[in-house]
């Protein structure tokens, strides 16, 4: 932080005390009941704040939705930043570290607030469900910056196409994060297992060929 900016006063720190009482009691709620059976007033009992206060900070409960997103997604990419700066050596540990912080916070979480955010985001594409597009948009720059960057190494094949490798890298991802949340015998474990098979063999495709026209490891 930078310490020539002044420190943020009472009314400030008030505000942002409110804002994430509202933000965790909304996630309890949607989680629980589903974002369709939650009403504001919910929101406001379960935070012990006036109605009209939850208004003030989110006037529609599509905001508070958002809101969570953006700070789901926020946490998430300053996180795979850090990790994409000082990544490891190898290109497979690498991709499969920030793969991981990816479906981590899914597979950690609670399953059922994912099925009602991938829920809302089908019933209101235009808001819920671009906002979430945009996620994985970043998601997948950030994954394809990681891999320019081995590319750069020689680590991987300098004819590949950076931004398809990752948004076939992140498929692997999302299509078992989907089965995940459709299938509840499925553990989180397995997931993880599977992600990490799925990308290696993606990853194999990647690597430059050496002379003799196998994949350099």
């Amino acid at each position: 932080m930078d310490s020539s900016l002044p420190a943020p006063g009472r009314r400030d720190r008030q505000k942002h005390s409110r804002q994430l009482r509202i933000l965790r009691a909304a996630r309890r709620l949607f989680a629980r009941r589903g974002f369709s059976q939650t009403a504001m007033e919910d929101v406001a009992e379960s935070a012990k704040l006036a109605v009209g206060t939850i208004y003030n900070y989110f006037p529609s409960k599509t905001d508070l939705l958002l809101a969570i997103i953006g700070r789901e997604t926020g946490s998430l990419l300053e996180r795979g930043r850090a990790l994409a700066a000082n990544p490891p050596r190898d290109p497979l540990a690498a991709i499969t570290a920030l793969t991981e912080l990816f479906v981590g916070d899914l597979l950690d979480g609670d399953r059922r607030l994912w099925r009602e955010l991938f829920a809302a985001a089908i019933t209101d594409p235009q808001s819920i469900g671009a906002r979430m597009f945009e996620a994985d948009r970043q998601l997948i720059a950030l994954l394809a910056e990681l891999i320019a960057d081995f590319k750069k190494r020689r680590a991987l094949a300098e004819t590949l196409d950076e931004a398809r490798a990752a948004t076939v890298t992140y498929s692997v991802c999302f299509s078992l994060l989907t089965a995940y949340l459709i299938d509840d015998r499925m553990e989180p474990e397995t997931i993880r297992g599977e992600i990490r098979r799925g990308i290696a063999i993606v990853l194999d495709g990647m690597r430059p060929s050496d002379p003799s026209g196998g994949k350099l490891q």
